[in-house]
């Protein structure tokens, strides 16, 4: 198949490298995509960082990268959905199609699951494989940087549908690309009154962009009083964390109103404290866990609300560079004070 540059993890330590690697092979059931556009996650920062998450997961050398868009090129003889010249995106956990979660349609949440770019080689690379059965075929004319997004926004597109926010006064805590996202849905999907919280000014002016009727920093000692009445006296219908802050999770289940809603997707860096008596229980609050993206309830969603128009992610990327430029993009995400959403890549 010849060679390719990627970007590999190549030893355990901080960094990475622009490499010359062989060209993936295609099993039976896998297509062989050429990536169009590719953007960076908070996970691809854990892994170029090397911290304690990723030393748990990631086997050197890897190319990684999950979040991407392409055309289909090749595909192996057990495929019949799609074809060369398909354009995709791609859902990144890989099911295995046999477990307990599989065969009772969570596949988002497989017993066996890989994911794309962790366990196995990722899209940060001018080719890339992947089963055919998370190849999700985009809408003829999407923007290659928008359909770059949509594994990551449909996490937030999981969120918003989980909470139900029709009609309903929601806070979102968090504005950090997944926030955002989830700002974009919860306006998409007719929230009532939306409300943005984060420490972040230039993020805050994010979720401005992204429909938010009012933002908030985090740091407002009022915060809580704040929200109770913008939301009429009662606190909002909805809380949704996408930060996993300590501070947050427990600003966020105290601006609820009794029998409000309260959605988890923010991951804590260690175990959190609760007053489960007073926050929760003692006011019929609900708690929901979200991760991933249900296969393919929100894919379908996603692009309902992307063809639509009633979506638009745009606002959110804030830089674009060359995939030999990936050093240049960690430091755009890394340095303090610049007005950074979601950076894409172009192989």
């Amino acid at each position: 198949m010849g060679t390719m540059l990627a970007v590999v993890k190549a030893l355990p330590g901080p960094g990475a490298k622009i490499s010359t690697v062989e060209t993936p092979a295609i099993g039976p059931a896998d297509v062989l995509i050429k990536v169009i556009a590719t953007s960076i996650c908070g996970t691809d920062l854990h892994i170029y960082n090397w911290d304690a998450w990723a030393q748990s997961q990631i086997r050197t050398p890897l190319v990684f990268g999950h979040e991407f868009h392409g055309e289909v090129v090749e595909v192996g003889r057990e495929v019949a959905t799609l074809h060369p010249g398909d354009r995709v995106s791609v859902e990144s956990h890989v099911p295995c199609g046999r477990c307990h979660q599989c065969t009772h349609g969570m596949m988002h949440i497989c017993d066996e699951l890989k994911i794309i770019g962790v366990h196995r080689a990722g899209c940060f690379a001018q080719y890339v494989a992947v089963p055919a059965l998370c190849a999700w075929k985009v809408s003829p004319g999407m923007p290659p940087e928008v359909a770059s997004l949509m594994e990551p926004m449909g996490n937030s597109v999981h969120v918003v549908s989980e909470a139900q926010v029709s009609g309903k006064t929601v806070a979102v805590f968090g504005c950090g690309p997944a926030g955002l996202f989830a700002t974009g849905c919860a306006r998409a999907k007719g929230a009532a009154a939306l409300y943005a919280v984060d420490i972040n000014r230039h993020r805050l002016e994010l979720a401005k962009a992204m429909g938010a009727d009012e933002v908030i920093n985090g740091a407002d000692p009022d915060l809580i009083g704040r929200l109770v009445k913008l939301s009429g006296g009662y606190g909002v219908d909805v809380a949704l964390e996408m930060s996993g802050s300590q501070k947050a999770i427990v600003n966020a289940l105290r601006s609820l109103k009794k029998g409000g809603t309260f959605v988890a997707f923010g991951i804590p860096s260690r175990p959190i404290e609760l007053d489960l008596a007073n926050d929760v229980i003692l006011n019929g609050r609900r708690m929901l866990g979200v991760v991933g993206r249900r296969m393919f309830e929100d894919w379908v969603e996603m692009q309902r609300l992307l063809d639509g128009g009633k979506l638009d992610p745009r606002p959110i990327i804030t830089h674009r560079f060359k995939l030999a430029e990936f050093e240049q993009a960690i430091a755009t995400i890394r340095q303090d004070g610049v007005k950074c959403g979601k950076v894409v890549l172009f192989p």
